[in-house]
């Protein structure tokens, strides 16, 4: 099973777009609170947001506003044009709550 729940503050917006087929995609990062061995940091997560979800959140989403999404996580690991691997993880978003 592939399924996330994070709770955190919009820390950026991207602005809608539109695949070459047409599909509305939208991004932004989610600044999500960690601890790991008694240190407190905090977590930036890239969530992607399709279709009609991302039409009706454009204008929506605010820098500083707490939500809680629910997804799956998108793993992609490539090469980049100057040779170094990159790996990327995002968040596929399913469900939100501002």
């Amino acid at each position: 099973m592939n399924k996330v729940h994070l709770a955190g503050k919009i820390s950026r917006v991207g602005q809608l777009k539109y695949s070459p087929s047409g599909l509305a995609l939208l991004e932004f990062m989610l600044a999500v609170a960690q601890e790991a061995y008694s240190k407190s940091s905090i977590g930036y997560y890239q969530v992607v947001v399709s279709e009609s979800l991302a039409e009706d959140l454009r204008g929506k989403l605010k820098i500083g506003m707490n939500v809680t999404i629910e997804g799956r996580l998108y793993h992609r690991a490539y090469t980049s044009k100057f040779g170094n691997r990159v790996e990327e993880i995002k968040v596929i978003l399913e469900n939100f709550g501002g």
